[in-house]
This record gives C-alpha cells, structure tokens and sequence, in this order.
C-alpha cells in the first residue's frame, strides 16, 4: 500500500473561520493521526477516574480527586500548558471536599472557579462543590444527601456545563436504587435542582461520558455500562431538554470510561475506554455533520487504558488526556491534534470532478465534496451574486484523491451562493442556497 501524507484542513474565511472535516474513506489502514507524549514536569500521583477542566483565563488544565495507589484523592493540580509543569495547588480553606473518584467537574469562566459534584469515596455523593481560583478558596454550594427535588446520591455520572444558562446539567449514572436514567439540571448561582426527565431519555446507566457543544446548545451523551457495555451516542437540546439518538449503523465497540471532548468545529473526539475485550487506545472522531464515526489510527498511541481524565484546548487545537488505568495507573499527559485527518481514495481518481454540496438548500452548514486527479494546489473558494469572495474552504497543496470539506455558514444572510474549485488549470462552479 502507498505511504500517503497527511494533510491539514485550513479553512478561511473574510468573515468566519470556517471549520472543515476529512473523511478517511480508503479500504486500508492509513496512518494519518499523531499522538505524542508531553514532557511534563513535578507529575501528579497517578491516578484514574478523576475529573479535569481547561481554564480559558489562565491557559492551564486543573486536576481534581481520583483514585490512586494510595487510595482515594481530593487534591488538586495545576497543568501550566506555557511551561509543561504541573504544580500542586493548596486551598487556604481547611474544609475540602470528602475524597471521591468518578466525580463530574466543569469550568465556570464568568466565575471564574470549577463546579466539582458527584462520585464515590467512603459512600456515594450528590454534594456540589465550587473552587474558586481567585480567591483560591473551595465552597460547598450543595450539601450531601438524599433530599427531595434533588438528585439520588450517585456515582458514574456524565455532566457538562452550560455558560448560557448558568447550569450543571446531568444525566443518569449508579445510585443507592441502581442505575438511572434521570435528566437534571443545577442553576449554579442560587443553587437550585430542577428535574428535566421524560420518556425520551436513553437507556439506564453508569459509567459513560459527556461533553457540551456550545455552539449548537447540546450536550452529547456517549457509551457507558447497563447490563453490559453500551455504544450509543445522544444529544440534549439543553434550551428545550429533548434528547435525540444519534448512533449510526457504523460505530466504535461499546465502552465504559472512556472520555470525549469537543473541538470546536463539529467534532466529537473519543480515546480509549472499558470494552467487553479489555482497555482501548483507539481514537475516534464523530462529525455531528455527518452523523458518522471514523477511527483514525496512528503509528504511535497512548497505551490502553480506561478511567483517563481528557480536555480540549482550542489554542493548541488538541485534545490532552491525563492518567488512567491500563497495566498500571499513569500519571503522564498525551496530546493529539483533531485536525490531521486526510480523505484519501486507494484508487487515483481518473478526473477533476465538483459534486453538488449537500445538504442544499442547507442551514447551517453543508459538505462539499471534490476530486483531483493530479497533485498542486487547489482553492475552492465561496462568492455571492455580486461575486464577491465570501469564504476560502480550501487553499493549500493536495495529493490525487477525493475530499469532502464543510462550510458553517450560521454567520451568513439567506441567498444564492457559489462555490468554485480551481485546480491544475481546470475551474469547475456550482451554486448552492442558504435558507435559514
């Protein structure tokens, strides 16, 4: 088999940055995704199940809890992403939260402080806890215990934050009365629960994860354990709280403790986890456009592991997943770029050819699908009628092959659009209409 390059999706735009997806669609393996270990400094104690936030406002990685060799933790670390150094961070405050693993914690930047609720340690939890890194203080916001409007006391939960809202949402997770499958949602600042359950929710369980997509308001649901592992993948409309299924036909083994984050750009990146075989170390990558998983594989990986802490770092455009659980606990940093994927057909295209994008009419984002047959550069590039240069979906150097890129155009007016593709001399043009 040809060895083939990987290449970048650069997309950009006059107005937007514009996010793209490659499509790995050969029948053999190609190795088009690089893992690479940090060399980090002052390591925390290994660990698995903890929880870890990305700070926005000071560019570092926060690590709370877990379970260790010495037993359970609630100490909490710092990853400074300028230095690679960690650094163990003291609260002034005597009281802390009782020691826990399998917790949930989310980042809130209009307070700057993380929201740490959930888990086990001598018992189950339902407390809510708040660090705040300004005045470097921890506060209780929820008292432990089995009250009414609140949820059970739990472990293995799956929560995500929305900013919008001012809300610790949770799904489902291990109870004092078995495994769950109850919506709700925390409003941080008074606190108060609210229960956001209907039948529509998916199945009872534990064990799974989730991540919240701000610019489409969801949060997405994937795997976890019920009466064995399970493989499905949800999102909650977190404005209207109506779940949808999103599993496609083709999709990664079922799995517990894995970890997914998203990217930014309509991706949903998944790494390792619990199977029915044993830990994982595969990667995968779900398009929300698409609708579709894809394993990227690659030449060098983190070893097998489950119950790793992982966050996404949009300045590095990567996702870094912390400690674990495989042959042994680990301590060390991972991190892999979520835009190194490359569409390339195993047979060599016999022409220059421009689908029609679709979805059209699309809102808000629609594929454009191309094929080259020689390697050079190639620009495909987004006009209106006044032909006016609107988005740069592609400008960069490519192999013979075919690619599918999207465009976001939600920053866009309603109209008549055309889209050009320009490569070895040959200029191919198709319209395409946004309807919002």
């Amino acid at each position: 088999m040809p060895h083939y390059l990987t290449h970048f999706c650069r997309a950009r735009s006059l107005f937007i940055v514009p996010f793209c997806i490659l499509v790995l669609i050969c029948s053999h393996v190609v190795v088009a995704q690089g893992w690479h270990q940090l060399a980090t400094t002052n390591n925390p104690p290994p660990r698995k199940n903890a929880s870890a936030v990305y700070d926005p406002i000071a560019h570092r990685i926060v690590l709370f809890g877990g379970s260790g060799t010495s037993g359970n933790l609630n100490d909490l670390w710092e990853f400074n992403l300028a230095t690679l150094a960690w650094q163990q961070i003291v609260p002034v405050n005597a009281e802390l939260p009782p020691v826990r693993f399998t917790h949930n914690a989310v980042f809130d930047s209009a307070q700057n402080r993380m929201i740490v609720w959930s888990g086990q340690g001598s018992g189950l939890y339902n407390d809510v806890w708040a660090f705040n890194f300004s005045t470097n203080n921890w506060q209780q916001l929820w008292a432990n215990g089995n009250a009414a409007g609140a949820p059970l006391i739990r472990y293995g939960t799956a929560a995500a934050f929305d900013p919008l809202h001012r809300r610790l949402i949770n799904f489902a997770g291990f109870t004092s009365s078995g495994r769950f499958k109850d919506t709700w949602h925390l409003n941080v600042d008074a606190p108060e629960w609210t229960d956001k359950s209907d039948s529509n929710n998916p199945l009872e369980r534990c064990l799974h994860t989730a991540c919240f997509v701000p610019d489409r308001r969801k949060m997405i649901v994937y795997g976890g354990q019920r009466s064995g592992t399970l493989d499905d993948i949800w999102a909650l409309n977190t404005d209207t709280f109506v779940w949808a299924n999103l599993t496609p036909p083709v999709r990664p083994a079922g799995r517990w403790f894995s970890s997914i984050v998203y990217d930014g750009k309509g991706n949903i990146l998944m790494f390792g986890g619990q199977t029915a075989n044993g830990a994982s170390n595969e990667f995968w990558r779900f398009s929300l456009d698409m609708n579709m998983w894809e394993l990227i594989p690659s030449a060098k990986s983190p070893e097998a592991r489950y119950g790793h802490s992982a966050v996404y770092v949009p300045s590095r455009n990567s996702m870094l997943v912390i400690g674990g659980l495989g042959l042994e606990l680990y301590s060390e940093t991972w991190e892999v770029s979520s835009s190194t994927t490359t569409s390339v057909l195993q047979t060599t295209p016999a022409k220059f050819q421009l689908s029609q994008n679709y979805p059209n009419p699309f809102n808000p984002t629609t594929i454009f699908e191309f094929q080259i047959a020689n390697s050079g550069l190639v620009v495909l590039k987004v006009y209106d009628l006044l032909g006016n240069e609107v988005a740069t979906i592609v400008n960069e150097r490519l192999i013979p092959g075919t690619y599918r890129r999207t465009w976001d155009a939600r920053a866009f007016p309603n109209g008549v659009y055309y889209y050009r593709l320009q490569s070895a001399g040959t200029v191919k043009t198709k319209k395409l209409i946004l309807l919002k």
